[in-house]
């Protein structure tokens, strides 16, 4: 810090200082006073300035060289505002302040970065275990000249599946780049889900319910039907489950819509296996399967939990309801926005 510089930023207060001396010279002069006790009081006025005016330099100086010194020295320069003391002047304690507050929002910021590029490489390490799967199969029913084509289109659905929920996953964190908030009909994205999975629902004889579903409602469709498929999935995977286990139930899923004042839910609901009373709390945690998880190989955790954040982007609800061994049902719930209008 360079003196010129420190009183050409005070050349306004310089300036009070010269105006003040012109007022008691011409005061002097209005009321005759003596010519030595006007220069005594201008000395005194200058001296008490100039003090003033050093000692907040020098204060200033040491606090910004010694900053400047310690930056230099610093390879993490955002340590700076733990390295040095509080300077003692307004502007200093409210520029350290800033930075400090700057630098906590910095840090926590790296940190969910940090985060976010953890689990993603988590999930990457356990996506491409789980794809390793279907390709090995496809490779093997290759090697053996295999015409099988309903496994071969299985496997095939597996690694489209896995393939769009890696695509989502990625997006998820930043779905504002990529959807478009408006009208939706349930009853036409049902029926694309439905049509997605028929060759699961066809195969293992499950059958389709959809109640009063011709209703509107605001989200972003292509996000919307993702979720929508992620849930059918789950129950079909745990409806053969429970099938499997007795020849005698008939697998179901029920597609229903309950309206509120302000909140239209939509309702899938399956007589699954269920959900174990102690596994309900964790099951949009990553990469939770709990119990069930361990009855299929199928099952990695993610579907749900990417659903969770992906209606917590978008603004909607979303909670599992499930009894073991009899039912789950998730609901899905949308605000009404009086800007449209509702059927």
């Amino acid at each position: 810090m360079k003196l010129g510089a420190y009183l050409w930023n005070r050349k306004i207060s310089i300036a009070g200082t010269g105006l003040v001396v012109v007022c008691i010279y011409m005061m002097g002069f209005a009321f005759k006073a003596d010519m030595q006790y006007q220069n005594a009081i201008v000395f005194l006025v200058l001296l008490c300035r100039l003090v003033s005016f050093l000692f907040d330099f020098f204060r200033r100086k040491l606090f910004y060289d010694k900053m400047l010194l310690i930056l230099s020295q610093l390879d993490e320069k955002y340590l700076i505002t733990e390295m040095i003391d509080k300077p003692g002047f307004p502007e200093g304690d409210i520029m350290l302040d800033t930075l400090y507050e700057i630098n906590k929002t910095m840090k926590e910021r790296i940190n969910k970065m940090e985060v976010s590029v953890t689990e993603f490489k988590e999930y990457l390490e356990m996506w491409i275990h789980e794809v390793k799967v279907p390709i090995s199969s496809l490779d093997l029913m290759n090697y053996n000249g295999s015409v099988d084509l309903k496994g071969q289109k299985k496997q095939i659905d597996k690694l489209k599946a896995y393939v769009e929920q890696i695509l989502f996953y990625a997006r998820a964190d930043a779905p504002e780049k990529d959807y478009l908030m408006k009208r939706c009909n349930l009853d036409k994205l049902v029926n694309r889900v439905v049509k997605e999975q028929k060759a699961l629902i066809l195969g293992n004889k499950i059958s389709i319910v959809k109640e009063e579903l011709d209703i509107d409602i605001i989200s972003d469709s292509k996000w919307l039907e993702f979720m929508l498929g992620q849930i059918v999935n789950n129950s079909i995977k745990y409806l053969i489950v429970k099938m499997e286990e007795d020849k005698d139930v008939k697998g179901n899923i029920t597609f229903s819509v309950t309206r509120t004042d302000d909140m239209v839910i939509l309702s899938v609901k399956d007589n699954g296996i269920g959900i174990n009373e102690a596994d309900l709390q964790r099951v949009f945690d990553k990469s939770f399967t709990g119990e069930n998880g361990r009855k299929t190989t199928a099952s990695t955790g993610m579907g749900l939990y990417i659903c969770k954040k992906l209606c917590d982007k978008l603004g909607h609800g979303i909670e599992i309801v499930s009894v073991e061994g009899e039912f789950t049902e998730v609901k899905i719930s949308f605000g009404k926005d009086k800007y449209y209008e509702f059927r």
